[in-house]
């Protein structure tokens, strides 16, 4: 004896996942699906061990939440806090950068400022040589024969050009 069953329908079906257009069947598929949604976020909840938050607007305008509005603010608030510690601690680091490039500036800053001061007071040719030692002398000589070279350079150059030109009318 063999007994068939019969299925009396075609089973679920895939649906195509695209907007809804028609608003009252927008509602509807909101209503069915928002109590499955709100149970898979609670079995998320237990299963993985975290806090989950689930907040959604009907296409009315309604706002629903899961869990009790306390267990909501208390996510949000933690989640704002660990967001803001993380643009601060960015803040901080970008900070200190712009502080190192600014004590970097600051000191080249004196640093020329202290070059100037002596450029002013006495040229490098000018200052005693009674406090250098040998190889600060040996370097002395070797600047002043330079500049001595220089000059004589230039007084050739000038003397050409003065020989080169016309006499004037």
């Amino acid at each position: 004896m063999e007994t068939t069953v019969k299925k009396k329908g075609n089973g679920r079906k895939k649906i195509e996942i695209k907007k809804i257009e028609k608003k009252s069947n927008l509602q509807v598929t909101f209503s069915k699906r928002r109590a499955g949604l709100f149970k898979k976020a609670a079995e998320l909840s237990v299963l993985c061990g975290v806090d989950v938050a689930v907040i959604v607007q009907s296409p009315a305008g309604n706002i629903f939440s899961s869990g009790g509005p306390s267990a909501i603010d208390s996510i949000i608030d933690r989640y704002l806090a660990a967001t803001s510690q993380d643009g601060d601690r960015k803040n901080n680091m970008e900070i200190m950068k712009e502080i190192e490039v600014h004590e970097k500036v600051v000191k080249e800053n004196k640093d020329l400022k202290g070059i100037s001061k002596m450029g002013s007071e006495e040229f490098w040719w000018e200052r005693r040589f009674d406090d250098l030692d040998v190889n600060e002398l040996e370097e002395y000589i070797a600047a002043m024969e330079g500049l001595k070279k220089n000059v004589l350079a230039k007084v050739q150059e000038l003397a050409a050009r003065a020989n080169a030109a016309p006499p004037p009318p």
